[in-house]
């Protein structure tokens, strides 16, 4: 036989218990270590982003009119879709108006080119024209320019003819809006 000597397990020496304790004690502690500062990072980049947001908010001018009595006038404002800016919505005019100037002109784009409504709307505004806010017609098949007007303001057409001729085709045919119309005058721009 060998000479090795057998020892039974309890005799064999045992192994310190404390080492193994310490080294699985450090581990959990670095490993809650790395955890928790994952935890930490996500979060405080989170926060970060949060913090970027900024809220804005749109003041809208309006247009203040003193109505008469047998109107009841709500300004309200809008935001013009050509442009993105805030406009003056429109504030039907009341009582005696010494200008066409002084109207609310509606300019309808009817031709389907991108812009139509926002040149004429820039002209009309060159000429001193205060209230004039633009959009889209029912259809783009429209030919020339249509100008329809209230009946209470139909003196003023042949000066608005008059200024839109210089520089665009102006069609012999004019519509009455209705007394209602939130609008004194609608011009719709064909091609």
């Amino acid at each position: 036989m060998d000479d090795t000597e057998f020892r039974p397990i309890s005799a064999q020496p045992s192994m310190p218990v404390k080492k193994d304790r310490t080294k699985l004690i450090i581990f959990i502690i670095v490993l809650i270590l790395v955890v928790g500062g994952f935890f930490l990072f996500n979060k405080s980049s989170g926060s970060k982003n949060d913090e970027s947001v900024v809220e804005e908010k749109v003041v809208v001018p309006t247009k203040k009119v003193t109505p008469t009595p047998e109107e009841d006038i709500t300004p309200t404002g809008a935001i013009d879709e050509e442009s993105s800016e805030p406009t003056l919505s429109p504030i039907p005019t009341t009582g005696a108006v010494k200008s066409a100037k002084e109207l609310n002109i509606q300019v309808l784009n009817g031709s389907g080119t991108a812009g139509a409504a926002g040149e004429v709307e820039a002209f009309l505004k060159e000429l001193g024209y205060e209230v004039v806010i633009t959009g889209n017609a029912d259809n783009f098949d429209y030919q020339g320019v249509t100008i329809n007007i209230k009946s209470s303001r139909s003196s003023f057409l042949d000066d608005i003819k008059s200024d839109l001729s210089d520089k665009y085709t102006v069609n012999d045919e004019t519509g009455n809006l209705s007394s209602s119309s939130e609008f004194d005058v609608s011009i719709i721009i064909g091609s």
